[in-house]
C-alpha cells in the first residue's frame, strides 16, 4: 500500500504501520510520527488510534489523532522482532534520572547515550521519525538515507512548524542537536511517509533519498 492521506482514502492498517499527524498551521506538513499499536483496523483521517511513539517521553500505551499513514507489510517474525526491540528500549528507559526531554533528539535522528563508567550503551535517544526508522531497521528494513550530507536543508521557519513548543527555547533545541540559526540537514517526519510511498519491493531494496518539499504529504 502506498502512503496515504487518510482524509481522502481511509485504509486498513496493521500493527506497527506508520501513522502521522499533520500540523495545525501549515497544510500538509507532517509534524509527528508513531507506530500503530493495534491489529487490523480501518482508519480514516482524524481518527484516534492506539500508538507507540517518542513523544517525548516514550509512550507505549497512547492514542493519537492521525491524518496520514504508510506501511510495508511485515511478517510475523518481523513483528516479533520489533516487539523484542521495543521491550529493550522500554527497559533502558527505566534507568533512574532519565528525564523525558533526555529521551529526545532531533539531530541525529537517534543517538546512543553511553554509561559513563562502563562505556556501553545506557539508552538510545530518538526523534519521533528516528524511533520509527530504528524500529524498521531492527528487521533490516532501511527506510531512509539519513546521511546528513544527503538530506535537504531545513530552515528555522520549518523547524518552528515541526517543533512549535520548542522553537522559542534555543537551549532545548541545542540539547536536541540544533545549534545556531540553521539551516540544518535533519530528518523530518514527512520524509518517512515519502519513503513508504513506494512498492514493498522498492522499500526493501534501497532506502529513500529525501528531496526538498518532502516535509509535506
Amino acid at each position: 500500500m502506498p502512503a496515504v492521506d487518510l482524509a481522502t482514502r481511509p485504509s486498513m492498517l496493521s500493527r506497527f504501520d506508520v501513522v502521522g499527524e499533520h500540523s495545525e498551521t501549515l497544510r500538509g506538513f507532517v509534524k509527528h510520527l508513531a507506530l500503530l499499536n493495534s491489529d487490523d483496523c480501518e482508519v480514516k483521517g482524524g481518527d484516534a488510534v492506539d500508538v507507540v511513539h517518542m513523544k517525548p517521553p516514550l509512550e507505549t500505551d497512547d492514542r493519537l489523532c492521525v491524518h496520514v499513514a504508510g506501511r510495508i507489510p511485515l511478517t510475523n517474525d518481523e513483528i516479533r522482532g520489533i516487539n523484542a526491540w521495543l521491550e529493550k528500549v522500554k527497559d533502558e528507559y527505566q534507568t533512574p534520572h532519565i528525564r523525558p526531554h533526555q529521551q529526545y533528539i532531533i539531530d541525529p535522528p537517534w543517538e546512543d547515550k553511553p554509561d559513563s563508567n562502563r562505556k556501553i550503551r545506557r539508552y538510545r535517544r530518538y526523534s519521533c521519525a528516528g524511533f520509527v526508522l530504528d524500529a524498521h531497521a531492527q528487521v533490516d528494513v532501511q527506510l531512509l538515507v539519513i546521511d546528513t550530507n544527503e538530506l535537504p536543508e531545513v530552515s528555522s521557519e520549518t523547524v518552528k512548524t515541526a517543533y512549535p513548543e520548542a522553537s522559542s527555547h534555543p537551549v532545548l533545541l541545542a540539547k536536541w542537536g540544533l545549534k545556531g540559526d540553521g539551516p540544518w540537514r535533519i530528518v523530518l517526519a514527512g520524509y518517512v511517509l515519502h519513503a513508504l510511498d513506494r512498492s514493498s519491493d522498492e522499500i526493501r531494496a534501497e532506502p529513500y533519498l529525501a528531496q526538498a518539499g518532502d516535509e509535506l504529504f
